[in-house]
């Protein structure tokens, strides 16, 4: 039915374990297709809807009836309503988010969860950035086999927390992807452990998928098929399932085939600009796009084969441009894809800048997760929306002065310098043009030079990042009617290690100066129990809430401050920013409290 054999030497491989690919070559499944051919029915292969089940035959799996499925595949096909009309092509988007935990992944994973279970595996391990993980721990729960997953810090919580869900345990590895996959590949080889990853099976299943584009499109087939890549096994799936489809007479050609990488990640995009025949591993990686960050591809020879054999593309687009993509395909499409998978949509762009993409052309993009995995990318580019009082003026102010006009996301560089030195009121307003498309009236303009001002004399440059929050910052306290009565003269902090931090503060409450001097398990602790002792005999209240989200990676990252103050059933919340934290949370409970006096 099917025999394992080396990718590179083609030479036939029996190994006497659980791990499915070579040290240094991938590993490969060989069906054989003129058996298939004498069992199945290409009639009803051409009449029946698409299933995983009805593309079984053409899987390595023996047991049939025992095969784990989740009802994976006949994910929706979508011809879009705008971009491709805007690009001057015909596109086709297939959302492989739709699949039951929400990736591509779940294809392959069906495959090698079920040939685990017949070889009788005591225990699944693998190495993931989050999708594998995921499934794997859900197709392992339904196998009832324990699921082990090495992944590198910094993957998206909301990944990680599937696999949780699903009984699955997780190890954090200290490094990147390719560490955890070769820890994984040893700890599979000594303890007797399924490798589940980026493997001979796990390219079964995803070819699947080109079975199933085929079977939508009544045996046409699209001009152009892109794919993002990672380690280059789903890209290298398509391509099998298009030739197994070609061999058995089903499609009399194949499409040209597109791999896009993140320019931070593109080990096979190097390789095809360069017409070598092997793949070089990338010394570092540096891109939000995590599903695709990978140094060392561990199919990227079967990438690039899929890509040359089809006489297709690789191209690597920017951070900037995978989130540019991924808004637009949201606002123009409706269509919330990961960012990794909105990396084709900016690949077909560069591509028909490029003129390498021919108009009125079929092209076909894979959109490989759903946004839902990694919100984070998103939040990133987005302008934080604003805070407010439940008031109908508050909203009005905002809606009057023209916040809801400019843009809700931005894509550049938010860690480029934008100031050096304070900027003057029409610096600010040309920056406001440029960035946002914002126009904001003098009032407005005044407070934003005032807090750009603070910034600049504690030392920092403005960051495009910093001058956002600034503009946040104001734009989220409008409100005219709450009176100034509480500010803060001055303050200071003595603070030692393995001591209580001691703070005194100088406030003017209405016109009247008054002194609070409290200790504290830290500087800002000190700071805030100062500044309700110089309160006691103006105000009783209770501080309830403190939010802390440092905006930056620098060691001078912008500070955002949250404060809710009570007092009796009256809530009062302020905000402030600083790159100086104690700052900001002055700034925070000096507007909570003025707006205990909102009118």
């Amino acid at each position: 039915m099917y025999y394992l054999r080396d990718f590179v030497t083609k030479k036939t491989v029996n190994p006497t374990n659980m791990v499915f690919t070579g040290e240094t070559n991938p590993w490969e499944v060989v069906m054989d297709l003129d058996e298939v051919k004498s069992k199945i029915n290409l009639d009803y292969f051409r009449q029946s809807p698409p299933n995983i089940l009805k593309y079984l035959p053409l899987l390595p799996i023996t047991k049939q009836t025992e095969f784990i499925t989740l009802r994976e595949s006949a994910t929706p096909l979508i011809k879009s309503r705008k971009l491709g009309r805007n690009l001057g092509v015909e596109i086709l988007l297939k959302v492989e988010g739709k699949n039951p935990t929400g990736s591509f992944k779940d294809r392959g994973t069906a495959v090698e969860i079920s040939v685990a279970r017949e070889k009788g595996a005591k225990a699944i391990i693998l190495a993931s950035t989050g999708n594998m993980a995921a499934s794997c721990a859900c197709y392992a729960a339904a196998a009832g086999i324990p699921c082990f997953v090495m992944v590198p810090e910094g993957v998206s919580p909301g990944k990680l927390s599937q696999v949780l869900a699903f009984g699955g345990h997780i190890v954090q590895v200290k490094g990147t992807y390719n560490d955890a996959a070769d820890l994984a590949y040893r700890i599979a080889e000594k303890m007797g452990f399924y490798l589940a990853g980026d493997y001979a099976f796990r390219l079964e299943g995803a070819k699947t998928a080109a079975f199933e584009i085929i079977d939508q499109m009544l045996f046409q087939v699209p001009d152009y098929l892109v794919v993002p890549i990672g380690c280059g096994t789903n890209i290298g799936g398509y391509y099998k399932g298009f030739m197994d489809y070609y061999r058995l007479g089903l499609i009399d050609r194949l499409p040209r085939i597109i791999g896009v990488q993140a320019e931070g990640a593109r080990a096979v995009v190097n390789s095809f600009e360069e017409k070598r025949g092997d793949i070089q591993a990338l010394p570092s990686i540096n891109t939000l796009a995590t599903a695709i960050a990978v140094a060392n591809p561990l199919d990227g020879l079967k990438a690039l084969e899929a890509i040359n054999s089809t006489n297709g593309y690789a191209v690597s687009v920017t951070d900037n441009e995978i989130l540019a993509a991924q808004h637009r395909l949201a606002k123009e499409e409706g269509i919330f894809a990961e960012s990794s998978a909105a990396s084709t949509i900016a690949g077909v762009q560069k591509l028909i800048e490029q003129g390498k993409i021919d108009a009125h052309k079929k092209v076909m993009c894979i959109l490989t997760g759903d946004g839902l995995k990694d919100p984070q990318v998103v939040l990133k580019a987005a302008i934080k929306p604003p805070t407010i009082y439940p008031q109908v003026q508050e909203f009005s102010n905002l809606y009057q002065n023209g916040f809801f006009d400019g843009k809700s996301m931005v894509f550049v560089e938010k860690s480029d310098i934008l100031f050096a030195n304070e900027p003057t009121k029409s610096d600010i307003t040309r920056e406001l043009q440029n960035l946002f498309a914002a126009n904001y009236g003098d009032e407005y303009l005044e407070k934003i030079h005032e807090s750009l001002a603070k910034m600049i004399q504690k030392g920092k440059t403005i960051t495009i990042s910093d001058f956002q929050d600034s503009i946040q910052g104001v734009l989220e306290s409008p409100r005219k009617e709450i009176a100034d009565v509480f500010s803060v003269i001055d303050f200071q902090v003595d603070t030692a290690k393995d001591k209580k931090a001691h703070a005194t503060v100088v406030v003017n409450i209405a016109g009247q100066e008054y002194t609070g001097q409290a200790d504290g398990t830290g500087p800002v602790d000190a700071v805030i129990k100062s500044l309700t002792h110089a309160c006691r005999d103006t105000l009783e209240f209770k501080l309830t809430e403190y939010k802390v989200e440092i905006r930056g990676q620098g060691t001078d990252a912008n500070v955002y401050v949250e404060m809710k103050l009570q007092q009796g059933t009256k809530n009062s919340i302020g905000s402030g920013t600083s790159p100086d934290i104690i700052q900001a949370s002055i700034e925070a409970f000096a507007a909570a409290y003025n707006a205990f006096n909102a009118e």
